[in-house]
């Protein structure tokens, strides 16, 4: 069988030769571009089983590069795209996955996990494409701003898209297998996913993990014969941090409610309690209310915290900045 082909864009040179050198004598095939510009005219002629690249490049940088691949090339979808960059922040981490990067390695680069990482993605591609069906689904989970666990009838994760492993790392929640974490949370989680799972369809739910991180999860069972091969349910999961404003007429369309019930329900999503709600709209704490008691109803939830949940989980109910 011939060795995987991997393609490394790194404009250092030094490092390009190490990288290149440790990933031969790991048994691969290396194809190396000291830019953007010499790896798109490679990519005209081969197609590599996996993409090192560098952030940082003279010219297209590497957000740029796998921004025009994800454009141009929608037949290298499939292929795992792992950034290698000294830039380590956490926000830097979740832009590098919203560009729609599969991993993410700092420098300076550890070989030993640099070769773990290469293994277990081309596993994972390997396994993705023996399984049976369109798996067009899945890539476009993957180029999602937002995390997707899609979960089978036993609670065990079918597909996680990178945001998704990405903010369950931070937070110490392991989707190897099942979904599962720690302490309260883990509580949490196993009693969400359980009521997912169930005989019995249950509403959208969502709660607020109590790690300090802010971290939201959305719940829903997904309709029968409308979901990817043995998927079940989903889990929608999305950081707190850093989130743009909330769209009224949006959230608005997608529970079917009126204007003023949108304001309030964005409002107390952004941490206004109800009296602080009844000052900013004019009204009364009792027409407050009155109008949450509707949103409960159209929304399916019962409780505060998780409505808060449900409004942050929701990406379209966020305009586009």
């Amino acid at each position: 069988m011939t060795a995987p082909l991997i393609l490394c864009v790194e404009d250092e040179p030094s490092l390009r030769d190490d990288i290149t050198f440790e990933l031969q004598e790991a048994g691969y095939i290396v194809a190396a571009a000291a830019d953007a510009r010499e790896a798109l005219a490679f990519l005209e002629s081969r197609r590599p089983d996996l993409i090192l690249c560098d952030i940082l490049m003279p010219g297209m940088d590497g957000r740029g590069f796998i921004s025009h691949l994800r454009k141009a090339r929608s037949d290298l979808d499939d292929v795992p795209f792992v950034f290698l960059t000294a830039l380590s922040s956490r926000q830097h981490v979740i832009d590098g996955r919203i560009a729609g990067a599969d991993d993410y390695l700092t420098k300076p680069i550890d070989y030993d996990l640099l070769r773990a990482t290469i293994e277990s993605r081309l596993n994972r591609i390997q396994q993705l494409r023996a399984m049976p069906g369109d798996r067009s689904g899945l890539t476009a989970l993957d180029r999602l701003a937002i995390g997707v666990v899609l979960l089978n009838a036993n609670g065990g994760v079918v597909h996680a898209n990178p945001l998704a492993r990405c903010l369950s790392d931070e937070v110490g929640i392991a989707l190897s297998g099942g979904v599962t974490a720690s302490g309260k949370d883990g509580r949490k989680l196993s009693a969400l996913v359980a009521a997912l799972i169930s005989d019995e369809r249950v509403a959208p739910a969502g709660l607020r993990l109590d790690n300090g991180c802010h971290l939201m999860v959305l719940g829903m069972s997904l309709p029968a014969r409308a979901h990817h091969d043995d998927a079940v349910a989903m889990l929608i999961l999305s950081s707190g941090d850093s989130q743009p404003p909330l769209d009224n007429a949006i959230l608005g369309q997608l529970f079917d409610l009126t204007p003023m019930e949108a304001q309030v329900a964005c409002l107390l999503a952004e941490g206004l309690r109800r009296n602080q709600i009844a000052d900013r709209l004019a009204i009364s704490g009792t027409t407050v209310a009155f109008h949450l008691r509707n949103i409960f109803a159209k929304t399916g939830v019962q409780r505060q915290a998780e409505l808060v949940a449900l409004v942050l989980s929701v990406p379209l109910a966020r305009s586009v900045i």
